[in-house]
């Protein structure tokens, strides 16, 4: 089931889910009335509240799955992390009314009604808790405190299910231990999901998308670097904007197909991440970039097969390394010798006087932008690519 039908799933069975509760709401007033069970009572009101929370989940749902519109540009989606915010106080409301309903140590005077009554509140709770967590939808903060809540109520109604039965039978011991534990296990549990609605409503970073983002745009040749990345979630969704640092006179058209494969990568690990803003600049910004130019002794450019030498300069530093070139000796498989070359050194550009159509498209495939330059001197090459003179070669 794709996740969009999930959500709308998720909404419907919260608008179910609120209704059984007032069923069991109803159940359980009227059976604690005429049988005196005070703590059936106070149960049956606890389920009124769980009636009119799951309606507030539902409108949150429902308003999370519409998109932007003219006001709201990002969408509606932090409905669901407010909604689940405040879901988190219910439940902490929740603890609360264990806790006190729980001290209230009581003799019933018709126990296996009230007990048959929890009995059927456990299983319905259960059973909730299970039909939602069946939809796979973790990461959604609202759904995530639904089935909490429902796990939650069937605690609670063990509770009064154990209070009843330890008050029968006198077990104080048990009951409070209980009591104890229960209380603990579900503020436990309620602090994550307080955190997670917080964190979204006040735009919190998400280190797990930082890492995706990094290791996305690490695996691209093509992409010399990145600079103030932010991310922040709204509902289950992520929006991520950066500064992506490109190859200096790397064409629009380019740096449009570039941008577009980053977006891909990223939803292609992450299909939460619903939109990706790159700005893209030159790579001279951050200094990453790296020419390697093929030139004679006399320090002229030449290309592959001929060039004795390699320069490899960063052009925003004025760095330069020489050194020999590995592809020039080779008499067999020089087009390898040219990808090994650019990988092992992390190039980002090349310059050459001429080039053979199969090398410029395997160039083109590593992310290596390639540059035709007249047999001038390397250090001309070099200005001319910086002022945006010189263009790489398109691969159409």
């Amino acid at each position: 089931m794709e996740f969009q039908e999930r959500m709308k799933s998720a909404a419907w069975r919260t608008l179910v889910s609120s209704f059984v509760f007032l069923a069991m709401a109803v159940a359980k007033m009227l059976v604690g009335y005429f049988t005196n069970l005070t703590i059936l009572v106070a149960d049956g009101i606890h389920n009124v509240a769980d009636f009119l929370m799951f309606l507030t989940a539902y409108a949150g749902l429902r308003l999370s799955q519409i998109g932007p519109t003219r006001t709201f540009r990002y969408g509606l989606y932090k409905a669901e992390n407010l909604t689940s915010f405040v879901m988190g106080l219910f439940i902490l409301y929740a603890v609360y009314e264990v806790v006190r309903e729980g001290l209230v140590f009581f003799h019933p005077s018709y126990p296996a009604l009230g007990i048959m009554v929890q009995a059927v509140s456990i299983a319905v709770d259960l059973m909730l808790a299970i039909w939602l967590a069946k939809l796979g939808l973790r990461q959604v903060g609202l759904v995530s405190a639904e089935t909490l809540h429902n796990y939650i109520d069937s605690l609670m109604s063990f509770i009064v299910l154990a209070g009843i039965v330890a008050a029968a039978l006198g077990q104080r011991p048990l009951y409070y231990a209980l009591l104890i534990i229960t209380a603990l296990m579900i503020a436990y549990q309620d602090i994550y999901i307080l955190r997670d609605s917080t964190y979204a409503l006040l735009d919190a970073t998400d280190r797990r998308i930082e890492r995706i983002v990094d290791e996305v745009i690490r695996s691209m040749a093509a992409v010399v670097g990145y600079h103030d990345m932010r991310v922040r979630k709204a509902g289950p969704y992520y929006f991520v904007e950066m500064h992506l640092e490109l190859p200096p006179g790397v064409s629009v058209k380019k740096a449009d197909r570039i941008t577009d494969e980053v977006e891909r990568r990223m939803k292609e690990r992450e299909p939460l991440i619903l939109m990706v803003n790159p700005h893209v600049e030159p790579s001279f910004v951050a200094g990453q970039s790296r020419t390697a130019l093929f030139v004679g002794y006399d320090g002229r450019i030449s290309n592959f097969a001929e060039a004795p030498l390699v320069i490899i300069a960063n052009p925003s530093t004025g760095e330069e390394i020489r050194m020999d070139n590995p592809v020039r000796l080779m008499e067999r498989r020089r087009l390898k010798g040219v990808i090994d070359l650019v990988r092992e050194h992390g190039i980002t550009s090349v310059v050459v006087n001429r080039i053979e159509e199969p090398t410029l498209y395997a160039l083109a495939g590593a992310g290596v932008d390639v540059y035709l330059a007249e047999s001038e001197d390397y250090r001309t090459a070099l200005r001319r690519i910086k002022s945006g003179e010189l263009r790489s070669l398109e691969v159409s």
